[in-house]
This record gives C-alpha cells, structure tokens and sequence, in this order.
C-alpha cells in the first residue's frame, strides 16, 4: 500500500513558494491580489448551468467519479482590520504554490468563499468573538490547536474547504450518495429517501446527513455536530498566521459551534467535470444570522488519480510536541 505520510502544521506552515526574492508575494496565474480591507463584492448569486448530467440506474443525476479540490480564489472571510502579515507566509491565495491544482473555470468571481453577508465577513455575536479571540491568542497550547492538526474529523462544510493535500470519491447506489474524503479518510453516506432526522442526543464529528435531488442539484441537510471539542471548528483553511489578531483572520479559524449548528449543502454539477459546492450555515448562538459559503469546489481528476493512504497521526506527534510541549505518543482520542 501507498502511504502518504502528512502532517498539516508542517504543510501550512512552510514559506510561500510563491514569494519573490524582494519579499513581495506574486500570485499564481489568474488569481489576484487580496483585497483592501474592508471589501464590498457584488451579492452573490447561484451559477446557472444547462448541463444535464447522465442517470444513473435508479434515475438520479450520476456526478460520481474521482475529483479533486479546485483551490479558493481567496481566503475564506474578509478580514475586518488590515492585516498585518508577513510577506513570506503561506496563506489563503498562496498556498496552492505546494501542488498543482485546477484552476478556477472561465468567468469565475475571485472572492472570499464567505459569499453571504456580501462583505465576505463571519457574522460572528460579540461572545463568539471573544471566544475566537481566546482560541487565536492561544494557540500554543493543545487544548485550542485546530481539531485538523490533531488529525480530528473537520466536520462539514469544513471537510470540503481544499487543503494541500485532498481528493473526493462519490459513489451513488439506488436510494444514496456517498462522499469518501481523501483528507483523515472520512466519508458520509447520504441517504435520501425522505428518513427522519436522528435524536438530537446521537451527534457526530461529521454530523448527519438527509440529501434530496432539486432537478440536478444534490441539496443535504446536515445535523446533529459533535459539540464536545472546542477544536472542531465550523469552517477553516490553510493555518491561523501567527500574530495576526482575529479581527483581522481570512481563514475561517478558531469559530466552535453550538447544538444548533446546521448546514444546508447545495452540489451542483456545472458540466461533465465541474462540481459548484454552496453551504449555508446557521447556528444562532454563534452568528448574528445565516451566512453562506460557496466555491467552485471538485474538478475532474486525472485518469491516473489515485486516493491513497492519509496517514495524519503517524506522523504527528512530533511536530505537536514541538509546537506545544505536550507528548501525545500515547494517546487516542475516540471522538464519535
């Protein structure tokens, strides 16, 4: 077996590749320099495709196959102060320097992922806030390190955000969709024949989910989230730069959720090798009101995709007790 030996904090962290010698960071091809904080973009508004995809033997639209992650075009929020970052640190629009991804289709609006308030800002309440405050102020300490660098399940929609490293499998079979991540081999499995929701006192790291077909489009709800961590975070990408206060974070890091927290998934396929992906998330002890995320998310992959091992803890330990002091060679952490 092909073992893929990976580590985020050691990914995330290294300088930009795509950094010039005079410390001035050049953007990959056809994707822009960040914006002026604060940004106003245009509102958002779902893409339309004329697409139809082929059936499968039960009449659903067939969108499985391999795919792998089309990087952001930005950040995932916009930030609310000025940021005052490095020149040389891997971020946002810079970390797809590492790998070779595809890029954004033709036309595609640059933007943060936070499409929905249109500023591209987390309506975060003024408690959440304060606790992200907390959360980023300490993160050399285990207890509030990203659940991802602790090789835990990332949840949804945090489990389709692109990482440097990551590939998608659908599968679908007569009554549901199953979605394998390559990242921490996670997968769901979607059924969508109407069932009822689960006891709200049965919760997972990846939630529960209930899909159904509007046309072509695959729209999931997601319910019953693991609220026993702090680290399992709403929504996040590539790492937290040191220093930088959380007013002024573009990540999407350090936001823990309530019981309340859902998530409403929409996959719609754009044509034979394109899969648009939008989240709207809602969680009233959290945010001030519903936001949205949406991207260009899954491209085709190549014929000679093939998923392999994702081995997190393996090599890990290490780097955590680099990073915080703490050993953790003999613990497992049995999350539900």
């Amino acid at each position: 077996m092909t073992t893929r030996l990976f580590t985020f904090f050691a990914i995330v962290a290294l300088p930009s590749l795509a950094t010039a010698q005079g410390g001035a960071a050049v953007p990959p091809s056809g994707r822009g320099q960040a914006p002026a904080a604060p940004a106003n973009y245009p509102p958002y508004t779902r893409p339309v495709s004329t697409y139809v995809p082929p059936r499968t033997p039960d009449g659903q639209p067939d969108i499985s196959g391999l795919y792998v992650a089309i990087p952001l075009p930005r950040s995932i929020e916009t930030p609310q102060a000025p940021m005052n970052r490095g020149p040389n640190r891997a971020n946002g629009e810079f970390s797809y320097s590492l790998n070779e991804r595809p890029k954004l289709p033709e036309g595609a609006s640059v933007r943060p992922a936070a499409v929905d308030p249109p500023d591209g800002k987390i309506p975060l309440t003024p408690a959440a806030l304060a606790r992200r405050r907390d959360i980023i102020a300490n993160q050399e300490k285990i207890e509030y390190l990203d659940g991802r660098v602790l090789c835990l399940a990332p949840g949804i929609p945090r489990s389709t955000v692109p990482a440097p490293v990551v590939g998608y499998q659908i599968f679908q079979k007569p009554g549901y969709v199953v979605i394998f991540y390559e990242q921490s081999h996670l997968y769901r499995t979607i059924p969508l024949d109407g069932r009822a929701r689960l006891d709200p006192n049965i919760r997972k790291a990846m939630g529960v989910s209930r899909g159904h077909w509007e046309g072509n489009v695959l729209v999931v709800e997601v319910t019953n989230f693991t609220t026993n961590l702090d680290n399992n975070w709403v929504i996040g990408a590539v790492s937290a730069t040191p220093g930088v206060p959380a007013e002024s974070l573009t990540t999407g890091h350090g936001i823990p959720h309530s019981d309340s927290y859902r998530v409403t998934e929409r996959y719609t396929p754009i044509d034979a090798n394109t899969i648009h992906y939008e989240a709207r998330i809602v969680d009233e002890n959290v945010f001030t009101q519903p936001w949205t995320v949406a991207w260009y998310a899954f491209a085709r992959a190549p014929k000679d995709y093939v998923p392999v091992e994702y081995a997190c803890f393996e090599g890990n330990a290490k780097n955590l007790l680099l990073m915080t002091n703490t050993d953790i060679s003999g613990i497992r952490v049995g999350v539900p």
